[in-house]
């Protein structure tokens, strides 16, 4: 390769990575538009069920562990396949791990199969450990609308009642991707809220039927079709 041609190369080389730092920068810039003084939300739980199932499971529930790169109060937006950058404008009010722990803690207790949710060490000595993590809690936003994706394990185990080891009965990981209309972080926030409710709607069937299958539900509680939900 000639010396001109090897110029040419690196030139492109450069313009290349340029413009897709503007770019970045660009969609940063964008996210920030919404004013200088960040805005705090909340992953919101469900209003509780008023009515409790005293015939239900007691279900432990640990904290909620959420990847790394989802961790922190700043909203997180995809940018790219492989690219996410903070939104300096948009924040939790509370680290999303301890905001998921409350939400899916308010889905699980108003279940109509279950009596309380508690900490593993409960006197109340749960017969179920439901442990999650959040493995994407990422949004996206465009001229005109943005996206909300959630993705989030579960996996519940077994306490024997007359002790022993806990045994898995139960793991899968659930993922919702919901469209919104507006571009603003408080869409890409309610699109999350939306998103949740859905993977709780379907973990909470998919819950029930691990515990029947289990023989920890009661017959009729087993039988009954209510979901999780508000």
């Amino acid at each position: 390769m000639t010396a001109d041609s090897n110029r040419i190369a690196t030139t492109e080389i450069l313009r290349a990575v340029a413009l897709q730092s503007a770019g970045v920068l660009l969609a940063t810039a964008c996210l920030a538009a919404g004013g200088s003084r960040p805005q705090s939300f909340t992953i919101e739980a469900p209003p509780p069920n008023p009515v409790a199932n005293l015939d239900g499971v007691v279900v432990a529930m640990t904290r909620v562990e959420v990847a790394p790169e989802y961790a922190g109060e700043a909203f997180v937006y995809q940018t790219g396949e492989h690219e996410l950058v903070r939104d300096p404008s948009a924040r939790f009010a509370a680290m999303p791990d301890l905001l998921l722990f409350a939400a899916i803690r308010g889905y699980l207790a108003n279940t109509d199969f279950i009596a309380d949710v508690v900490s593993p060490e409960s006197d109340l000595r749960p017969k179920v450990v439901v442990e999650a993590a959040a493995l994407r809690l990422s949004g996206a936003v465009g001229s005109t609308g943005s996206s909300s994706t959630l993705t989030l394990r579960f996996r519940v185990l077994h306490k024997p009642t007359e002790g022993g080891p806990a045994t898995e009965i139960f793991l899968k990981a659930y993922t919702s991707t919901t469209r919104n209309r507006g571009a603003t972080a408080r869409a890409v926030l309610d699109g999350w809220n939306r998103a949740l409710a859905e993977v709780m709607s379907e973990f909470g069937s998919d819950l029930r039927n691990s515990l029947a299958a289990a023989q920890v539900l009661l017959p009729h509680a087993a039988s009954t079709r209510r979901q999780t939900g508000n």
